[in-house]
């Protein structure tokens, strides 16, 4: 399973898996939940095994008109089961498809909700799986955001961490919101700020506490 949106760690725990690759690359999703259409849902239950009915039922449950009366059912973000029913039409689509080929050529590939992270050995394999990656969304029906896409590089900004190479840090900019938050949040809150830079980067949460008032 390497769809970290439904594992414990989320989204730090996917970037982990990158932190000591020499080259990474990120995709991003556009509208990812507006590409998750009923019709998505239904066929992708069916192959799981629900049934006709049910899994038509379900996908009639579970999605909304978002321009009506165009009648585009699509995901909402609001839904408990959006995530969940989001990542069943990933894995069953060409690009799920895509993105276990290339993890089967030992091409690191993680999935947080609509970012897809890549990361290997040469910047070559890292470029080829991303060409992989646009054929199998291509053929499955989802568009890419090209002024999001990251090509292959040492290191990669994603979720206000940047990492690659050997090296996760907490981005300068997410770090002074952090640094005013703790002078403004109660005891709570500065608990878990310094707790989740810690998990991002122990000499960052040291330099965090530092500073609390």
């Amino acid at each position: 399973m390497n769809y970290f949106h439904l594992l414990q760690g989320g989204h730090v725990a996917a970037v982990r898996q990158h932190k000591d690759a020499k080259w990474v690359a990120s995709l991003d999703l556009q509208r990812f939940f507006d590409q998750i259409s009923r019709t998505k849902i239904h066929r992708s239950l069916k192959v799981i095994g629900i049934r006709h009915a049910e899994a038509w039922g379900m996908a009639c449950d579970s999605t909304v008109d978002k321009q009506p009366p165009k009648r585009r059912f699509s995901l909402p973000f609001g839904f408990v089961q959006s995530p969940i029913l989001a990542s069943v039409v990933l894995a069953q689509s060409a690009l799920g498809g895509a993105i276990r080929q290339i993890m089967a050529g030992g091409v690191t590939v993680t999935v947080y909700v609509d970012d897809i992270t890549v990361s290997g050995v040469t910047k070559e394999e890292v470029a080829e799986a991303i060409v992989q990656l646009e054929a199998g969304a291509q053929n499955a029906g989802f568009t890419f955001n090209q002024a999001k896409t990251q090509p292959p590089d040492g290191r990669v900004n994603s979720f206000n961490i940047g990492f690659g190479s050997g090296a996760m840090e907490v981005l300068e900019s997410r770090m002074a919101e952090f640094q005013i938050a703790i002078h403004n949040g109660n005891e709570f809150q500065i608990e878990g700020i310094i707790g989740y830079v810690d998990s991002v980067n122990h000499a960052q949460a040291d330099e965090l506490a530092d500073e609390i008032p």
